[in-house]
């Protein structure tokens, strides 16, 4: 017992050495509660620990007296056994602490009682590593949103304040609060505001270009179902780039497993161009079509030429019914990548795929391609195979030499559309929010119209030079932009392979035989024919057809005839840098974040305080001059702060959109991987009967409003502004992805 007693007098020892004006008497009165709170903090991180409000006691809504103490009062005892689990306890009973109570008649606060022993020691020097006094200011906040939103990973948001710091001492905060930061507030959109937040968006873009266009369909429980949407430089973007189109869907990007898909385009700079985003509840033939039918509407009834896809028998179908006119092109990438899976379990498969690669590659007609196919498939005795059969059947929407002679700008698989999707992939989640989603959307477009600005800006002020003495290169050059004339460059130094032989000519009209050394043995040959009357020039290797630029077997007849000059038919204006197109005078959407009052004056505060430093860091005096002018500053609205202390009132800005009611959402998809629990089923019980609570889930309503609304028996469908609706994200227990 003696043994205890002096233990526990050692441990009741005063903190260290703190100036006399930091440190807490009975007496001391503050003008308000916030005051006398900042100074115990003060306080406490002096002397080295952190506190905590313990009690508040009020009267009506009046706060009467409030008990601040050491953080380490108190003895928190688990209700899991140690033995099963064991966590870090900061309570060890200690007595520090302040009482505080209103003075009635002054209308102040005073410090009535004061305990400063501690049951722990204290150590200044580790203060600043306790969550109480670190701290992320204005700035640093700021900073965080940004880089959030530009897809910076917190990791390197932390590394850039550790640099320009000087070190790690020099931060009074650490990495975890960056993270906590961007989980509780950045990201922190419950599903219960999701998707209000979501509607909110496509009202505030539309409110910003009555061109941005949206549609939704939703469940007969208001559940999204179907969304789509795209802005107007998208759809003025269609006129030029809306020819052939590659639509994929991907998954993962959201906690609601809605699946994404996306229509891309190719520019005249041979880039991707987003022409619209969807997120669907599942992938069956209705979907689609509802799908389809908005992304005709969205671009004035006018439906591409020609659409790609991957092998999916819905969009398939779906196509057929909205788009009979249309072009349908499978990926040929992902039919080819099938080959090992789908043909490994016979003997020779590597000799198959190989086989099978240059049937479809090197086939120079519809008539030989059956040939060969049917050759391949006797000669490995794949004649049974239901996979090939079936490929053959559809062989009309992914065999090249079926599909060669319709333009497609380049493409001849769903890739690009891929690449918007990685694009998406790096920055959001399955555990993303509906709003994450669409802003990453935004950056997305933005990113692509800063390509084709620095493009154009190329295109404008530079010059490739010709690679020979040809005239025709020296028109290509003239018109196209430099991506394209690359392309047109390539087939000229390519020529160099070619040999020409004239086999005949009649009126004007000649047959050759071009052939191409590919290999130090192989030729392979292709029949070129020139009409000299009309000018014209095709190859059965369709280049030209598919991808709008002049083949090499062309180029080498067009030398051959001694051709100056192509006709204008084969300098298409889709690949022409001096076309004035439309919607290079329309920025890409991009929602402008609803930011409190306090944070968009600081943005307007740093901005133009930039020039001003910019111009102050030019020399000594110059410095000195802004030192004073901030010192003088910063007296003046202390000054004015101090004067308006307790009588100044929180203001808010109204956002100027729609009245949106409040949204209850259903709860996020469960992913699978990660079992609920990693210590067993004895702590899962006594964790999950600690913490069980009763919930009650709330249904609100979200009004919008749109003059073109229509609605429909099974399900209600919007236009544009949607008409007094509510809508949430999918429940956890539907069906999906029609399985």
């Amino acid at each position: 017992m003696g043994v205890f007693t002096v233990l526990t007098r050692c441990l009741l020892q005063p903190v260290s050495v703190v100036d006399d004006e930091l440190v807490p008497k009975v007496g001391m009165t503050f003008t308000t509660l916030e005051d006398a709170g900042k100074f115990y903090r003060n306080y406490a991180k002096a002397a080295g620990f952190s506190t905590r409000v313990r009690c508040t006691n009020r009267k009506g809504n009046e706060i009467k007296n409030q008990l601040i103490t050491c953080s380490r009062e108190g003895k928190w005892k688990s209700k899991i056994s140690p033995a099963e689990k064991t966590n870090p306890t900061a309570g060890l009973n200690c007595p520090a602490r302040i009482y505080i109570h209103t003075l009635k008649d002054v209308g102040a606060w005073i410090i009535s009682k004061v305990v400063l022993d501690h049951s722990h020691p204290c150590c200044p020097s580790k203060a600043e590593m306790l969550k109480q006094h670190r701290e992320l200011s204005m700035s640093i906040r700021r900073t965080i949103e940004n880089n959030e939103e530009a897809g910076i990973r917190p990791s390197k948001t932390y590394q850039s304040f550790v640099a320009a710091a000087g070190g790690h001492r020099e931060l009074n905060f650490i990495e975890k609060d960056v993270r906590n930061y961007i989980t509780r507030e950045v990201r922190n959109v419950s599903e219960q505001e999701d998707a209000k937040e979501f509607g909110k968006y496509l009202l505030r873009m539309k409110e910003k270009n009555p061109n941005f266009f949206f549609e939704l369909q939703l469940e007969e429980d208001q559940s999204i179902k179907l969304a789509f949407w795209a802005d107007a430089r998208s759809r003025a973007a269609f006129e030029y780039f809306g020819d052939v189109i590659s639509f994929d869907t991907t998954y993962n990007t959201n906690r609601y497993n809605l699946v994404c898909g996306s229509f891309v385009g190719v520019n005249h700079h041979g880039q991707s161009t987003l022409l619209g985003c969807s997120l669907m509840k599942n992938e069956e033939i209705e979907s689609f079509k509802w799908l389809f039918q908005s992304w005709i509407r969205c671009m004035g009834g006018n439906a591409p030429k020609g659409f790609l896809t991957d092998q999916c028998a819905s969009m398939k179908r779906a196509l057929e019914a909205c788009m009979p006119t249309t072009v349908h092109r499978w990926c040929i990438w992902h039919i080819m990548k099938k080959i090992p899976s789908k043909l490994n379990g016979y003997k020779g498969h590597a000799d198959i795929e190989q086989e099978m690669s240059q049937v479809v590659w090197n086939s120079q007609s519809k008539d030989s391609f059956d040939r060969n196919w049917n050759d391949f498939l006797l000669n490995f005795g794949l004649g049974d195979n239901k996979w090939l059969s079936d490929l053959y059947e559809d062989r009309h929407i992914w065999v090249p030499i079926y599909l060669d002679h319709h333009f497609w700008a380049g493409m001849r698989s769903t890739q690009r559309s891929e690449s918007m999707h990685s694009f998406f992939n790096k920055y959001i989640t399955r555990n993303s929010s509906l709003i994450q989603f669409v802003k990453q959307y935004d950056n997305c477009l933005g990113s692509r119209e800063q390509a084709k600005r620095e493009s154009d800006a190329a295109d404008f002020h530079t010059v490739i030079p010709c690679a020979t003495k040809s005239c025709i290169e020296a028109q290509f050059q003239d018109a196209y932009t430099h991506a394209k004339f690359r392309e047109v460059q390539a087939q000229f130094r390519e020529k160099a392979n070619c040999i020409t032989r004239l086999k005949n000519s009649a009126l004007g009209y000649s047959v050759y035989e071009v052939g191409e050394q590919v290999s130090s043995s192989i030729f392979n040959k292709f029949v070129v024919t020139y009409d000299s009357v009309a000018a014209e020039v095709k190859c059965h290797c369709l280049l030209f057809e598919s991808r709008g630029i002049l083949c090499r077997h062309a180029l080498s007849v067009l030398s051959f005839e001694q051709v100056s000059q192509v006709s204008p038919r084969y300098i298409l204006e889709r690949w022409s840098k001096k076309v004035k197109r439309r919607h290079t005078h329309i920025k890409s959407s991009h929602d402008e974040p609803l930011m409190e009052p306090r944070s968009k004056r600081f943005d307007q505060l740093v901005f133009r305080s930039q020039n001003i430093c910019e111009f102050a860091s030019e020399s000594e005096e110059l410095t000195a001059i802004l030192h004073r002018a901030y010192d003088n500053v910063m007296a003046e609205m202390e000054a004015l702060k101090a004067k308006r202390k307790g009588t100044s009132s929180l203001s808010h800005e109204d956002a100027n959109l729609e009245s949106v009611n409040e949204l209850q959402s259903p709860p996020r998809i469960r992913t699978r991987g990660r079992p609920k629990n990693r210590l067993g089923s004895k702590l899962e019980k006594q964790i999950a009967n600690a913490t069980k609570k009763k919930k009650t889930n709330v249904l609100s309503e979200i009004n919008l409003f749109d003059a073109a609304s229509a609605a429909h028996s099974n399900c209600s469908q919007y236009q544009g502004h949607v008409m007094s609706y509510q809508f949430r994200v999918p429940a956890a227990g539907d069906n999906w992805l029609g399985v």
